[in-house]
């Protein structure tokens, strides 16, 4: 009798328990994460040119550059990457987005006034 009553309690447990573990909620893996992981980014190479009469600094996905008056720099960023002023200037306003990388601007020059 004994073990008929631990058998009985075991088969309820688990009875009770297979409910709630039917209807639980998906892995916290998502597989879209690791895809984004081997997906390839597209690589855009632009430059820069200050025409203002200040310098200007922006902040261009991780980098932090400072452009004189006058000069050009190459980059190359990720399509997609936010290029932002970190300085106010006549122009912008400090933490405005100057411009959104795209391929349109690909062996391009962003003249920044």
């Amino acid at each position: 009798m004994n073990r008929k009553f631990v058998v009985v309690t075991m088969v309820a447990a688990a009875a009770m328990l297979a409910g709630p573990v039917a209807y639980a909620a998906k892995p916290a893996s998502n597989p879209t994460l690791v895809r984004a992981g081997y997906t390839k980014t597209k690589m855009v190479s632009f430059s820069l040119r200050n025409d203002s009469g200040a310098s200007i600094s922006v902040k261009a996905g991780d980098k932090d550059m400072t452009l004189q008056p006058g000069t050009t720099v190459s980059v190359k960023l990720a399509e997609g990457t936010q290029i932002v002023a970190t300085n106010a200037t006549s122009n912008y306003a400090a933490g405005s987005v100057i411009s959104v990388v795209s391929s349109q601007l690909a062996d391009n020059t962003l003249v920044l006034r």
